[in-house]
């Protein structure tokens, strides 16, 4: 359900960030324990193909809080081998959009001294 809904969200008429405000809404509204793990987890890897295509900043932060509402559910907190693996993820997800931040933060200040 959730990942009919996101990907009903993803609408090709709309731009990347009006489609990553609507991922951001539908998470947002839902409780992590009412959400089934299969649902968080193909959400997850949803969201992680779109940002191979986008490879937005945003995206990237949505990514890192989704990994955090995975880790936090029952089926994974309750399993030190499932959480260990979350866990790494969170820890290459914030690498990638801490890198996309500095990247950004480098272009905007290279256009500033090109001027």
């Amino acid at each position: 359900m959730i990942l009919f809904s996101l990907m009903n969200a993803t609408d090709k008429g709309k731009t990347v960030e009006q489609n990553l405000n609507s991922i951001a809404t539908l998470i947002k509204e839902k409780k992590t324990d009412d959400l089934s793990f299969i649902k968080l987890h193909s959400t997850l890897c949803f969201l992680m193909t779109r940002f191979h295509k986008d490879q937005c900043p945003k995206l990237a932060h949505f990514i890192v809080s989704h990994i955090r509402l995975v880790i936090e559910h029952p089926d994974v907190a309750g399993s030190p081998d499932c959480r260990t693996l979350y866990l790494q993820l969170l820890q290459q997800w914030q690498n990638i959009r801490a890198t996309l931040l500095e990247q950004r933060t480098n272009i905007s200040t290279d256009r500033k001294t090109a001027h």
